[in-house]
C-alpha cells in the first residue's frame, strides 16, 4: 500500500471526495460506502429545495411525532436508542465536527483541526465564546471531562470503544484539544467526533452533570446545540419541547420550538400527520408507506441505512446453548417472507451482520455459503434432535424492533413446533431485560456508524458491551481483533467474510434483515436535508 499523508484530514473542511479516497486507501471503505449511500439520497433533497421559491421564515413550532413510547435517556454518552440518537440528540448537542450537505466534514464546535502526517495526532481548535445552554462556557476542559466520563469503566458507556485507540488527550489552553492515537484510524473523526454518530466525544458540561446527577442529566440534559430542552416540558411517555438557543454559535434557528410527541401506535402517527396534528413522523411505518407516498401534501424519505437485525438466543438458558436448537430456529425463518410481510419489501434479507452499504465486505446471498438458509424440513429435524419441540421460549421485544417482525418470528417458531410467547415491553424495561440477560431470545441488532466494526465488535466480541447473551468464540475474537489491526481493504474484507462464516456457523445470531430508513413530513416543512439515520433541524422552517 502506498504511503498515506494523513494531513488531508485536517480542517476546516474535509471534502467528501477526500473522505472517500482515504477510506478506500486505508481499508475503511465501509465508511466510503456509508458516505456514498448518503450522497445518493441528498440529490433529491437539493432538487426539492431548488423547487421552492419561498424565503425562510422565522418562528413557528415544528411538531415531530416519534413512533416510540418512551425515551430512555438523552445522555449522549449513554444513549443507544437508535431513533433518539439520530433524530433528537443532534438538536440538543453539538460536537467537534459535523457532516455538510456534500458529506464532507466541516466545523461544529471546532473551527479547525489538524491531523499529523502519520495519522495519530489530532489537534482541534475550538471556536471562541462557546457556551452551554446553562450559560457555562464550553472549553477544552469540557472535552477532556467528556473523554474521561465516556472511558470511565464505572460509567459503562456503550461508546467507550470508539475511544479505545486514544493514548492521550491534552488541553494546553482553553481552545485547544490534542489527541494522540495508538495507530491511524481513518473513520475516527466520523465515529467519535461528529454531531450524531460521534457521541463518544460530544461535550457535556461538568457542572450540570454533577449538579443533576447522571440519571437526571439523561432526562433534562444541558447541551450546546441549536435547541435546548425545556425542563418543565419533559413528560415521561408523552414527549418534550426543545426551544431555540439564542447562544448557539451558528445563530438562532428559524424555528422557535420543536415539540416532540411520542406516538407508539404507527397508524395513529399516520393519522396525526394526515390530519395536520403533527408536521412529521419518524420513522414512517413501512406498512403504511405507500399511503403516505401517494398523499400530495406529504413528502417521504426512503433511503439506505447501515442497520441489521437478527435473533440472538440466550446461551445461559438451555436449550439455547445447544447449537442444534439455535440452528433449528434460524433455518425456520423465511427472511424474504419476513421482509415482505413485516416491511412490505422496504428492507433487505440479511446474510450476516454486514449491511449491503458496506459493499467492499458484503457479498450477496447467492455468493455466500449460508448454513442458516430457510429450510423448514431441516429445521424440524434439528428441533427434534435437540429436543425442543413444544418448548415455550419467551421473545422480548419493543416498539423500536416492531410488532410485525416479532410476530413473523413467532409464527416461524410455531411452524417449527414450538409454543413461543411474546413479551412486548416499553424501551426502558426492554433495555433492562436484554442488558441483564433476562430473555430467551430477541431481535438484536445495530445501526452501524461508519464501518462494520461497531455492529460486530459490540455484539459478537466476547467482552462486547452489547453481548449479553453469552456468545464466546476464540476464533471470532481473533478475527474481530484482526479486522481492527489491518488497514488493507482486501484483507479486511477477507477477515469480515471469514468472520461472517464463523458467526453463521455458530448461530451467534439468526441473521434476519436490513431495514430501510423511512420518514414522512408535511410539504410545509422546508429546509430539511435527509441524511440516513440523522436529523438536523436548525435550518428547517415552516412555510405559511
Amino acid at each position: 500500500m502506498s504511503q498515506i499523508d494523513w494531513r488531508v484530514l485536517s480542517g476546516p473542511r474535509v471534502t467528501r471526495r477526500t473522505l472517500m479516497q482515504l477510506a478506500t486507501a486505508t481499508g475503511a471503505a465501509g465508511f466510503a460506502q456509508y458516505l456514498d449511500a448518503r450522497h445518493t439520497l441528498l440529490e433529491g433533497a437539493r432538487t426539492a429545495r431548488a423547487a421552492s421559491q419561498d424565503e425562510p421564515q422565522q418562528g413557528g413550532n415544528l411538531r415531530l411525532g416519534f413512533l416510540i413510547s418512551q425515551i430512555v435517556t438523552l445522555d449522549p454518552q449513554q444513549l443507544s436508542q437508535g431513533i433518539v440518537a439520530g433524530s433528537i440528540l443532534p438538536s440538543i448537542f453539538s460536537s467537534l465536527v459535523q457532516f455538510d450537505e456534500q458529506l464532507g466534514l466541516i466545523p461544529d464546535l471546532a473551527e479547525t483541526w489538524t491531523v499529523s502526517e502519520d495519522g495519530v495526532a489530532y489537534s482541534f481548535t475550538l471556536r471562541e465564546g462557546l457556551t452551554f445552554h446553562n450559560g457555562d462556557p464550553l472549553t477544552s476542559a469540557d472535552v477532556q471531562y467528556t473523554y474521561e466520563r465516556t472511558t470511565n469503566p464505572d460509567f459503562a458507556s456503550p461508546h467507550a470503544n470508539k475511544l479505545a485507540l486514544v493514548d492521550s488527550l491534552e488541553t494546553p489552553d482553553e481552545r485547544t484539544v490534542n489527541l494522540t492515537l495508538s495507530k491511524p484510524f481513518a473513520p475516527f473523526l466520523a465515529v467519535a467526533c461528529t454531531r450524531g454518530p460521534g457521541r463518544a466525544l460530544t461535550p457535556v458540561p461538568k457542572r450540570a452533570v454533577e449538579e443533576l446527577g447522571d440519571e437526571q442529566f439523561g432526562i433534562t440534559p444541558v447541551g450546546s446545540g441549536p435547541f435546548m430542552v425545556v425542563p418543565e416540558s419533559v413528560k415521561v411517555g408523552s414527549g418534550l419541547t426543545l426551544a431555540a438557543f439564542d447562544g448557539w454559535y451558528g445563530g438562532r434557528p428559524y424555528l422557535d420550538t420543536i415539540e416532540v410527541q411520542l406516538i407508539p401506535e404507527p397508524s395513529s402517527g399516520v393519522s396525526a400527520l394526515e390530519a395536520g396534528d403533527v408536521d412529521a413522523i419518524d420513522p414512517a411505518p413501512a406498512t403504511l408507506f405507500e399511503q403516505l407516498n401517494s398523499n400530495p401534501d406529504l413528502a417521504v424519505i426512503n433511503g439506505p441505512s447501515t442497520s441489521w437485525r437478527g435473533v440472538v438466543m440466550n446461551y445461559a438458558r438451555p436449550p439455547w446453548d445447544n447449537i442444534d436448537a439455535r440452528m433449528a430456529v434460524s433455518k425456520a425463518i423465511d427472511r424474504q417472507a419476513m421482509v415482505d410481510t413485516a416491511f412490505f419489501g422496504l428492507a433487505i434479507p440479511a446474510v450476516g451482520a454486514i449491511a449491503p452499504a458496506f459493499g467492499w465486505a458484503y457479498l450477496p446471498p447467492d455468493q455466500v455459503d449460508n448454513p442458516q438458509a430457510f429450510n423448514l424440513d431441516e429445521a424440524r429435524a434439528l428441533a427434534e434432535k435437540a429436543g425442543i419441540l413444544g418448548a415455550k421460549p419467551v421473545i422480548i421485544s419493543s416498539e423500536e424492533i416492531g410488532q410485525r417482525p416479532t410476530e413473523v418470528l413467532r409464527t416461524a417458531l410455531v411452524d417449527l413446533g414450538l409454543d413461543p410467547q411474546v413479551d412486548f415491553q416499553q424501551a426502558a424495561t426492554f433495555n433492562e431485560r436484554w442488558q441483564s440477560g433476562d430473555f430467551d431470545m430477541f431481535l438484536h441488532g445495530s445501526v452501524v456508524d461508519a464501518d462494520p466494526d461497531d455492529g460486530h465488535w459490540n455484539i459478537f466480541y466476547s467482552e462486547g458491551p452489547w453481548n449479553t447473551y453469552g456468545y464466546k468464540s476464540d476464533e471470532a475474537d481473533k478475527l474481530l481483533v484482526a479486522t481492527r489491526e489491518t488497514s488493507d481493504q482486501a484483507e479486511r474484507a477477507r477477515l469480515f467474510q471469514e468472520l461472517q462464516g464463523v458467526l453463521e456457523r455458530d448461530v451467534a445470531a439468526a441473521f434476519a434483515y436490513h431495514q430501510n430508513d423511512l420518514m414522512a413530513m408535511s410539504t410545509a416543512v422546508q429546509g430539511f436535508t435527509p441524511i440516513p439515520e440523522q436529523r438536523y433541524y436548525e435550518k428547517v422552517w415552516l412555510s405559511s
